[in-house]
């Protein structure tokens, strides 16, 4: 097990309190708005951590530049995609792959 399925499985197992203050720690280390694809839409809508919550359902289209790589969250949990805003989030895309 790696670190994002070890902090998938911990968070779950957390109560609501605690998985809504292990999800603003992560926010805080969020730079999805320094990145190129993040546009105006995205940032009225305060969408953030693509990676765990999932692509953008309104704003994010186009792909004009990730920085998911670069990301403090993504290097802490071990994340091995990116692309988060467009393609999903990591476990979304790690069960996409599992399936081809």
């Amino acid at each position: 097990m790696d670190a994002f399925e070890q902090w998938l499985n911990m968070s779950w197992e957390k109560n609501a309190k605690e998985r809504k203050q292990i999800t603003q720690e992560k926010r805080q280390s969020c730079i999805c708005p320094a990145c190129p694809s993040y546009n105006r839409c995205a940032r009225e809508h305060s969408e953030l951590l693509y990676c765990i919550a999932g692509k953008s359902m309104l704003c994010i289209s186009e792909d004009t530049g990730c920085t998911c790589r670069k990301c403090p969250v993504t290097q802490k949990l071990g994340l091995i995609y990116h692309d988060f805003c467009m393609k999903g989030g990591e476990a979304a895309q790690r069960y996409e792959h599992e399936l081809h």
